[in-house]
């Protein structure tokens, strides 16, 4: 049987990636009549070995800086029709649709084909961007690889097939780890060697000018995106080049911080140069964020509108993004879903501050509603617009509510509610703070910001808590209420009504919930009410008992035992030596209380306030003789301060001030006693003559 498709790939020193890109081939090997090479550039021998179960045709190939002498190695010895190449860090995620181009017989019509190359940009897999690469050609005398880095091969003829078949790839997120130490470092030298070698040759000046941008050095980008727009002066079949030189110089001026510069460019370029649909899209796109920060909204309007205008009209004639789109100029760099958000956002906020509400909606309405995911990040933008002009922002939803979108954010912000910019609504229909229609939205989801608005809403219209509570999970339950416990006001925090009064019949229902929500209005109270004396040790008992109630519902009872539960969360370690603290200062150990206090604050130092204010108050009970006497000595306290008040009737000056004095250093803190000091002090001012026996006080 005639072998249909050599494949071919180079293997470093990563077995571990080059096992998932051999696995990922196992499909075509097994089901196409094709041929595995393996060309093996570095020195680890696991990566040998583990070639050589996939394949007899491993070829050890001496590292020279030429990718395209490895290539052309692997090129040389395919014995297929077709010829496909690969990195070891690259893997498919699904190889039927090349299959079937191959077992269809597809292939006889075409002399080049593309498949995506996903890359990337962070290990989450989360953000990425596609390019079309060609990565398969049809076998000739005279194919090879050309170019020492950035090999392609040449020379291509007949039609071309694009596949939607991609493979993974990782590889840029490592560069922007080592970009300086890592391939740019590498690659450099080599570009600059073959610019010197051949300096007429255009690509060499597309990939030394990526290779400069991706290490930030602005200039040097700058200059060799100069000389390659120079070379493709009246060079036919230069239009790929000349496009990707436009874009990549505006945004080298962007990157740079020169927003006006690159502006200009941008709109030089637009009025004077030729430029594909492709480019316009790209310059459009940043132009649109040129205007954003120049604040020239109704430029930003413009350019955003010209955007989604060209952007339609290449949907209707998709056969240009492949005849236009080169390197990462390309349709999925453009269709990038989060820069496609951020572009919109920007046009919307242009039309927001120009007070157009149905042009801000119309840039809107284009956001992924249905994908929460990619929206849920600007609920606090949204919110924003509305603090900064509610009836632009309620002329909003508005027009996004004629076209039905569903949104838990945009439907609670449809609700209104009483005494809040909402009144100023022409639809008032809806009954204010509507309890179901809360619990729906807050159901749907997934924002943590929503979910904390929602439940501080609920909160503030005085709604029962309890389903609020069913609907969270306790973790996402404790960090939107800490936020909005943050955000009230002290004088909203009482235990005997409104959020207090809630806590303590939610604790009822959902005991954790409850509990830290009284945790956290106690925790307030204490930091922002300035409790003093007798109450401010009741209150921090309290709170100690609500943290290790909430806890011990949790945590096994011996972990609280342990090592004074050096497992537990720091709240619940302060509580522990919190409650330990006040019980040696009730039995009057104070050391020992000052002691467990200063380990309490280690654990949970945002206390650290209240903590030294009961250590001061407790430093005066040690110095006051009064607080740490027994009761015959308050009695015969009483009894001085009475003589003391007949004496200062009596104007018994000269006797009273002896018994003020003693008492003074009795009662340092008796505020009746404060009190007749004053007034002793006031009607001795008034005696002539008393001067000297003012001076002893």
């Amino acid at each position: 049987m005639k072998i249909q498709l050599s494949i071919s790939l180079l293997a470093s020193d990563r077995p571990a990636a080059l096992e998932r890109c051999l696995d990922s081939l196992r499909p075509l090997l097994m089901q196409v009549p094709s041929e595995l090479i393996v060309i093996v550039t570095g020195t680890d021998e696991r990566v040998r070995e583990l070639a050589s179960r996939y394949t007899d045709q491993v070829i050890p190939f001496t590292w020279r800086d030429d990718f395209s002498a490895a290539r052309n190695t692997g090129l040389r010895a395919a014995k297929g029709e077709w010829f496909m190449y690969l990195d070891d860090d690259e893997w498919f995620e699904d190889v039927t649709e090349i299959r079937d181009f191959f077992l269809s017989g597809e292939y006889k019509n075409y002399g080049t084909a593309f498949y995506k190359v996903r890359n990337y940009l962070n290990w989450d897999g989360v953000q990425y961007f596609d390019f079309y690469a060609l990565r398969m050609c049809r076998i000739t005398s005279d194919l090879r690889f050309e170019n020492p880095i950035h090999e392609e091969l040449v020379p291509r003829r007949g039609a071309s097939r694009f596949f939607d078949a991609y493979v993974h790839h990782y590889g840029y997120v490592v560069d922007k780890k080592k970009a300086d130490a890592g391939k740019t470092s590498r690659n450099i030298p080599m570009l600059l060697e073959n610019i010197r070698k051949n300096p007429d040759y255009i690509k060499n000046y597309v990939q030394i000018t990526q290779e400069y941008y991706v290490r930030g050095e602005w200039d040097k980008a700058e200059e060799y995106c100069r000389k390659g727009r120079r070379l493709c002066r009246g060079k036919a079949g230069a239009e790929w080049y000349i496009q990707w030189f436009q874009v990549y110089w505006v945004d080298i001026q962007t990157a740079k911080g020169d927003d006006e510069s690159a502006r200009k460019q941008a709109l030089s370029i637009l009025e004077k140069e030729k430029t594909s649909e492709l480019a316009r899209l790209c310059l459009y796109r940043k132009l649109v964020l040129l205007g954003t920060r120049l604040k020239r909204h109704e430029e930003t309007l413009r350019y955003g509108n010209e955007f989604e205008n060209l952007l339609a009209y290449m949907g209707e004639h998709p056969g240009l993004w492949e005849e236009q789109g080169y390197g990462d100029i390309n349709e999925g760099m453009v269709k990038k879903p989060q820069e496609l958000v951020l572009g919109r956002l920007r046009c919307a906020e242009a039309a927001f501050y120009l007070e157009n509400s149905e042009g801000a909606a119309g840039f809107l309405k284009l956001l992924p509603w249905e994908d929460e995911t990619q929206v849920q990040k600007y609920y606090s933008l949204f919110d924003g617009w509305k603090e900064q002009n509610g009836e632009v922002f309620f002329g909003i939803l508005k027009e996004l509510d004629k076209d039905g979108i569903q949104n838990p954010y945009l439907m609670f912000r449809a609700v209104p509610l009483p005494d809040t910019s909402l009144d100023t609504r022409e639809d008032q229909t809806k009954e204010p703070g509507n309890p179901d229609t809360f619990l729906s939205c807050i159901n749907r989801t997934a924002s943590l910001y929503l979910q904390q608005k929602i439940l501080e809403e609920a909160v503030l219209s005085g709604m029962e808590l309890e389903k609020f509570a069913d609907a969270l999970e306790l973790e996402s339950w404790n960090l939107c209420i800490q936020r909005v416990v943050e955000n009230l006001p002290v004088s909203e925090l009482s235990l005997s009504a409104g959020i207090g009064e809630a806590a303590g019949k939610l604790k009822e229902a959902a005991p954790l919930h409850g509990l830290w929500l009284e945790k956290l209005v106690r925790e307030k109270q204490l930091l922002r009410e300035y409790p003093a004396g007798d109450e401010l040790v009741g209150r921090l008992a309290g709170y100690s008992r609500c943290v290790l109630s909430y806890y011990k519902r949790q945590y096994r009872e011996e972990m609280f035992e342990e090592r004074e539960g050096a497992s537990l969360p720091p709240d619940c370690r302060f509580a522990l030596y919190t409650a330990k603290a006040l019980e040696s200062m009730e039995a009057q150990k104070f050391p020992e209380a000052v002691h467990l206090f200063r380990l309490a604050l280690k654990c949970y130092p945002v206390m650290t306030g209240v903590v030294q204010e009961v250590i001061r108050q407790m430093k005066n009970r040690i110095d006051n003789p009064a607080r740490n006497a027994g009761g015959e000595f308050g009695m015969l306290a009483e009894q001085m301060k009475q003589s003391l008040s007949m004496l200062v009737e009596q104007r018994q000056y000269a006797q009273a001030l002896p018994v003020m004095q003693q008492l003074c250093t009795l009662l340092p803190e008796d505020l009746e006693l404060l009190r007749i000091r004053q007034r002793l002090l006031a009607k001795m001012d008034e005696q002539k003559g008393c001067e000297g026996a003012l001076s002893v006080l």
